[in-house]
């Protein structure tokens, strides 16, 4: 699961995959930093790859507890301490192989795209499939999203050969949900 931060929409994902009994989920962000809500729009809260979860709820808090309350920020927060320690980023990530990496914005998909092609291969090389589901960095846009991904899973979960089968499975994912996606199959 790959978003900017690794702070909504692909810990959303992430959290939601775990509690429907998914295994070896890992999420990620590709920002140079993680960047969340500030006191106005234009004093964002900035935080680097790596800053626990914990330590960034405890920060936000200690600013002004009462408007990370309402926009959601301190929850989001509990339930990311709940799926991992921190914030990854995917550059960062060079040993794990994955089947499938989900994006949730174009301009994460193409930077994900573009790190892949640009990694050099001395090991087995291996087939990625990457899904874009285009969502909204909100936190009510990120549940739709996420429930959207869990239900394209499924899809491929259930057949019985869903490399073979991946182009009639991104169909009837498309005609069941009428939502677009972005698809790309790489070797890494």
């Amino acid at each position: 699961m790959v978003c900017a931060s690794n702070q909504n929409r692909s810990v959303e994902a992430h959290y939601l995959f775990m509690t429907e009994g998914f295994k070896n989920i890992r999420s990620f962000g590709t920002s140079t930093h993680c960047k969340l809500p500030g006191p106005s729009i234009d004093k964002p809260n900035i935080f680097s790859f790596g800053t626990p979860y914990q330590s960034i709820h405890e920060n936000l808090k200690q600013q002004n507890q009462e408007l990370y309350i309402q926009n959601g920020i301190l929850n989001m927060l509990e339930r990311n301490c709940k799926v991992k320690l921190a914030p990854e980023k995917w550059q960062e990530e060079l040993t794990a192989r994955f089947e499938i990496i989900f994006t949730f914005d174009q301009r994460v998909y193409d930077m994900v795209i573009d790190d892949i092609a640009q990694r050099d291969i001395t090991t087995i090389i291996s087939p990625v499939h990457i899904i874009n589901l285009q969502v909204k960095d909100t936190h009510e846009e990120a549940t739709g999203g996420a429930q959207h991904a869990l239900q394209l899973m499924k899809l491929i979960h259930d057949s019985d050969d869903w490399e073979s089968d991946i182009d009639k499975i991104l169909e009837q994912f498309n005609k069941k949900t009428n939502r677009q996606f972005l698809h790309t199959l790489m070797f890494y």
